[in-house]
């Protein structure tokens, strides 16, 4: 019978081993049951891991399909800053849209490597281009902080996301980069993935790369970087503008300690060091570019040029390194002597305000002010800004407060005296200055300068005439210095190669050499008489008449060629280029670039009325200081390309062994072929044979020693030049050369108005020549121009070109050449015309009779030392408007009856339509 307790016991299957007696008070654990649970779990996990495999796959598939090309990083042509370089190798300027400076990997201080390395991505070396020793590293610090304090990103990944990613912090972005990480590091070697990093990297205040940010924060090449200040440098990818050395010194200090720590721990220095360095000071610099404040103009037409040539691309993201024909010594002596020379003229017309007027000058109303203009306290001439705030009348001062010093300074009587008023178009002074009251009032803002003796202070004031200046080297053509204007802050405008003006007497050496070049001789006679020319208004069709005069408004008879350029005489030139012929002196003034057109061909151009730039002035007069030959302006001496190779030089650039010339070049003195036909020499284009040159020369030599431009001989060295002042005294020249320099000053308005007074060419552009001059040639030996084979020197007098005794007054040594000789006594009141058609040559000979229509000679005039170069008659205008060609932006066109491009309206003798302004 069976038992109701073993009633629903399963009988146990044959073949299974029976289970073991639990053990008592145990509850009976049943293995089966635990291992279907784990094989689920495993499966579960196994399942859920394959559909994370397929979803990152999908995932990785649809990421690789967006992600950029490596090609980028391959063919790497990062953006580049283009500098330009001074002669000596001085920086004068940069462009750039990145400020960049590519450096090999090699030439990187491993050092600063290290230092990068130990606060960016210590596992560097170690890592396959993502790092999950850091990324959990990062993790852990984060959670701890409960907030981002650390970054996961290595090296590999900056360079992926700098190169070829945005900066938008999304998980799409990540994984791309993490992407990018691994095949960047199949495909470069670590040194390579380092070298992209150190030049393309962002350090704040506008560097790109660590060669670019060493220059900008300490002025230093990368390779003179001292340990703190590497430890600075590497500090600043976290954050450059908030750890910023200038702006924030406390955070950068405390960054750059950071760093030290870190390269403590990596064992690259010890804590010593990185304590002695800590404590450093950072060595910071804002490197001033000094150049580029005085030579603004300069480097202006340098960008123009090579974005003319090269295109936007290679000057602004090209790396090009162009170095200038500009010396920075006679860059400074040329804007000094501009600014010093304008300030001068001003003073001379007295003073015409103050700038502004303030209602308030108390204590609180006068700091607001101050500290809305303290960053216009000075001006460039070094003028300091201030406000009157008191005048005594009883010690007759004026107290000013000084926006740039913040202190009170004190003008006195002696400060102001030269601030007479401005009266009449003319500019003429009104009468002299008793009280410092009659000139500064209370309230008045004004510009002051420090006078001469200790503490004390003068009354200042900003010119508004401008001024411009060329300076060349005649042999090579390279252009040494270039001033545009007085302030490049206020105009852009450069009056040295876009303004064009006339220059008066100072294009009458081109038709002497005319004259010279066809046979005449330096002591060939014409008369200086009243001259009558009848002409048809082209507008009118009126028949009028012209009566041009000296500025003396004096005739002086018979006068010598020499006489008549040292002295200026318009009616001479006149009748020399009417004897000539017009259509014999344009084909020369052509060989030395200065063509006029047809509409403009005729006698006025005799005084200068055809407009010229400065540069094409100089240019022209490098031929009479180089023995005849056209030389071309350089400015650009040699170009390289960002891998050092030199893609343009010019012959006349940077080539200082090579400064030698053909050595036979013989041409006629009556050669009238074509420019094109001239042999090229190595160092430009003969444009007159040396004899003729060298005739030229003397001559204007003596423009120096006993002309309008007495002034220089106080220079005592051999030097040559010639004045030119045009009608109302609108431009003012001066050009001149040693035997090694050229230089000209223009000075004028650029709205073409009056300068006034007496400012001819020998009162406003003289002195500023003279002044550069005197430091440029300061350290140079007083050489005297050579003479060519074929001249002979005889001492003639200069004013009536018959031979005279060495020791005579008067005595010149005249150049003549073969077949010419000093005038003989017994020629003295010899006839000759007034030119005739022009169509008749004049013998080589000492002088020569003119024409028919003879007149007798009158005595022959004495010297005249210092005569401005100027006549005041006035032949008219040229009907119609025009616009002037050459004007900076705003200036007035021609007004009614002004030719295109003069100074509208005329003064003196009648007008001459059809003729041209008249020109001193």
């Amino acid at each position: 019978m069976v038992s109701k307790t073993n009633r629903y016991k399963t009988p146990p299957r044959q073949g299974t081993r029976k289970a073991a007696n639990p053990v008592p008070g145990q509850p009976t654990v049943r293995k089966g049951k635990f291992f279907g649970c784990l094989f689920n779990i495993v499966a579960l996990m196994l399942l859920l891991g394959m559909a994370g495999g397929v979803l990152t796959l999908l995932v990785y598939r649809h990421q690789v399909r967006e992600l950029p090309s490596l090609d980028d990083l391959t063919n790497y042509q990062p953006s580049l800053v283009t500098r330009i370089f001074a002669r000596d190798y001085q920086l004068l300027g940069e462009f750039y849209i990145q400020r960049r400076q590519f450096v090999p990997m090699k030439d990187v201080p491993p050092m600063l490597v290290k230092a990068f390395l130990a606060v960016e991505d210590s596992r560097f070396y170690e890592h396959i281009g993502i790092d999950p020793v850091g990324i959990a590293r990062a993790m852990y610090a984060n959670l701890a902080a409960g907030r981002v304090t650390q970054g996961a990103s290595t090296i590999t990944q900056q360079v992926a996301r700098t190169f070829l990613l945005s900066s938008v912090r999304t998980v799409d972005r990540k994984i791309k980069e993490m992407i990018l990480s691994l095949s960047i590091e199949k495909k470069f070697t670590k040194d390579e993935i380092l070298e992209l990093y150190v030049n393309q990297i962002y350090l704040g205040a506008g560097a790109y790369g660590v060669a670019s940010a060493s220059r900008i924060y300490f002025d230093k090449d990368v390779s003179e970087l001292n340990i703190g200040q590497m430890a600075l440098l590497a500090g600043l990818p976290k954050a450059p503008s908030r750890y910023s050395p200038w702006r924030y010194p406390d955070r950068a200090r405390a960054r750059q300690k950071l760093v030290l720590g870190r390269m403590v721990e990596v064992g690259l220095i010890t804590t010593e060091q990185a304590d002695l360095w800590a404590e450093r000071d950072f060595g910071l610099a804002r490197p001033e570019r000094p150049l580029e404040q005085v030579a603004p103009h300069y480097l202006e037409h340098v960008r123009r040029n090579i974005q003319s040539e090269w295109g936007n691309g290679q000057l602004y993201r090209g790396g090009l390194d162009v170095y200038t024909a500009l010396d920075p010594g006679l860059q400074r002596a040329a804007y000094k002597a501009i600014l010093d020379g304008l300030a001068a003229y001003d003073r001379r017309h007295g003073y015409r305000g103050p700038i502004q007027r303030l209602d308030n000058v108390r204590r609180e109303a006068l700091l607001a002010w101050v500290a809305q203009h303290r960053d216009e306290n000075r001006s460039v001439n070094g003028y300091i800004k201030g406000v009157v705030t008191a005048v005594a009348k009883k010690n007759g001062g004026a107290s000013v407060s000084l926006v740039e010093e913040g202190r009170e300074i004190l003008l006195t009587l002696e400060g102001v005296q030269w601030a007479r008023k401005q009266v009449g178009d003319k500019k003429t002074l009104g009468p002299a200055i008793t009280k410092v009251e009659e000139v500064l009032s209370v309230g008045d803002v004004i510009w002051v300068e420090r006078g001469e003796k200790e503490n004390t202070w003068k009354l200042a004031q900003e010119p508004l005439a401008e001024a411009a200046m060329v300076v060349m080297d005649p042999h090579t053509g390279q252009l040494l210095a270039m001033v545009g204007g007085r302030d490049f802050g206020r105009s852009e405008f450069n009056r040295a190669t876009q303004s064009r003006r006339q220059p008066g007497s100072a294009f009458k050496p081109f038709l002497y050499s005319a004259a010279f070049d066809r046979g005449y001789s330096p002591t060939m006679r014409i008369d200086d008489s009243p001259l009558s020319i009848a002409f048809t208004d082209p507008s009118t069709g009126e028949v009028r008449e012209w009566r041009p005069e000296n500025y003396e408004h004096k005739f002086y008879g018979p006068t010598t060629l020499r006489s008549a350029l040292v002295h200026s005489r318009n009616l001479v030139t006149i009748r020399l280029v009417k004897r000539i012929g017009l259509s014999k002196i344009i084909p020369l003034l052509r060989r030395f670039g200065l063509d006029i057109p047809p509409e403009r061909r005729n006698l006025s151009v005799s005084l200068g009325t055809y407009e010229f730039t400065p540069l094409q002035m100089v240019t022209g007069y490098c031929a009479f200081a180089n023995g005849g030959k056209l030389v071309e302006p350089v400015y650009i001496a040699r170009i390289q390309d960002r891998y050092g190779r030199t893609v343009y030089r010019h012959r006349g650039g940077d080539c200082l062994l090579c400064h030698q010339e053909p050595k036979a070049i013989v041409l006629k003195s009556n050669d009238t072929q074509d420019a094109s036909q001239k042999p090229m020499t190595l160092f430009g284009k003969r444009v007159l044979d040396p004899p003729t040159a060298y005739q030229m020369t003397n001559l204007l030599k003596g423009v120096v020693t006993h002309g309008t431009a007495r002034k220089a001989v106080s220079l005592g060295r051999p030097l040559a030049g010639k004045t030119g002042t045009t009608n109302d005294m609108r431009d003012a020249w001066f050009i001149g050369f040693s035997p090694a320099l050229v230089a000209g000053v223009w000075v004028g308005y650029d709205d073409y108005g009056i300068l006034g007074g007496t400012e001819t060419g020998a009162m406003a552009a003289l002195p500023i020549w003279m002044d550069f001059m005197r430091e440029a040639l300061k350290e140079q030996p007083a050489t005297d121009f050579s003479v060519p084979v074929g001249i002979q020197l005889e001492p003639i007098n200069a004013e009536t070109g018959e031979f005279a005794q060495p020791d005579n007054k008067g005595m010149v040594m005249e150049a003549f050449k073969p077949g010419q000789s000093p005038l003989s006594p017994e020629f003295r009141g010899a006839p000759f015309g007034d030119g005739g058609t022009g169509d008749s040559e004049v013998p080589g000979g000492g002088m020569g009779n003119f024409g028919s229509n003879p007149e007798s000679f009158g005595g022959i005039p004495g010297s005249f030392p210092g005569m401005p170069d100027s006549f005041g008659g006035t032949p008219g205008n040229f009907g119609g408007t025009s616009t002037q060609p050459g004007r900076p932006p705003g200036s007035p066109g021609g007004s009614p009856g002004s030719s295109p491009g003069r100074p509208p309206g005329g003064s003196g003798g009648g007008s001459a339509p059809g003729i041209g302004d008249g020109l001193y």
